[in-house]
């Protein structure tokens, strides 16, 4: 693209969403803000600002509290709802947010609304006291629904924010774990993935993201809930310990020689001297040239 080139509209909008679409954790009114700066009040109105603020909350598993009940519920793509609603499955209510502010402003009932099966509470009763014991400040939804077709399925989210914003630091943590099981059957197949996002930016921007996928099959005949919690702690274990290796590999290997090193003679070069010798050199030759 050439320098008198001017980006369209369109275009401007969709770099825009990009930006706020990928925002740090816990950042992302400041990059709303800067790029309402960059674009232009004019031409990335409110209606669109709350649109792709909708899909970064979804995207990020963002919680938001009940006002009935209290406790949180997570925005997710399983729980999306026509009309830019989202489902509470512990109510089956439907759950109106202001993305802008990241706060439930009410409860419309949900016409749409099926009955969860049993599974639901068993799965979602275990996990519940999982994440209290594991992530202090971690929430979680669990959605459950039935069909001849594909049998029942119970979808398990888990989402944790952390943030130290005056110590220029914030983390993000996903699990998803989805359990299908066919009608009938002893045996179920659980499915998973965890992401971790950190960032940290004191005087620059350093990021660190990783996500793992798991999978293996599920005895239904038991304790459901305690089997599923099971399988999804062992599998959260194994993700820290790659998390741990990684941190070893950066702290002894990448970091180390990215570091500046000190020249053989141990001091800190002064770069004083030759910038101040090479602006000498530069004025002499120039009287010279003059001459």
């Amino acid at each position: 693209m050439g320098d008198d080139d001017e980006l369209s509209p369109a275009q401007k909008l969709t770099i825009a969403e990009n930006f706020i679409i990928n925002s740090p954790p816990a950042q992302q009114s400041k990059v709303v803000e800067d790029v309402r700066t960059i674009v232009g009040a004019d031409l990335l109105s409110p209606t669109q600002e709350a649109q792709m603020l909708q899909k970064l909350n979804t995207k990020d598993f963002a919680a938001v509290q009940v006002p009935s009940g209290g406790y949180m519920v997570l925005l997710t793509p399983h729980g999306e709802l026509p009309g830019g609603l989202f489902l509470d499955p512990k109510t089956n209510k439907a759950l109106r947010v202001n993305h802008a502010t990241g706060v439930c402003e009410g409860e419309e009932d949900n016409p749409s609304a099926q009955p969860a099966p049993p599974m639901r509470k068993q799965i979602d009763d275990a996990m519940q006291g999982h994440v209290t014991e594991t992530l202090p400040h971690g929430v979680l939804t669990t959605y459950g629904s039935s069909s001849t077709a594909s049998g029942v399925v119970i979808t398990c989210c888990v989402a944790a924010l952390e943030k130290d914003l005056g110590n220029y630091w914030a983390g993000r943590w996903w699990g998803e774990w989805k359990l299908t099981a066919r009608e009938g059957s002893s045996r179920g197949e659980l499915k998973g993935e965890i992401k971790c996002n950190v960032h940290y930016f004191e005087d620059g921007n350093v990021q660190l993201t990783d996500c793992s996928q798991f999978s293996c099959e599920l005895p239904l005949d038991g304790d459901v809930g305690a089997a599923f919690k099971g399988k999804v702690a062992a599998f959260e274990s194994e993700f820290i310990v790659k998390l741990e290796d990684i941190y070893q590999t950066l702290s002894e290997q990448v970091i180390q020689s990215l570091r500046r090193r000190l020249p053989i003679t141990r001091t800190k070069f002064d770069w004083d001297k030759p910038i101040g010798k090479l602006a000498l050199d530069l004025q002499t030759k120039a009287a010279v040239s003059i001459r």
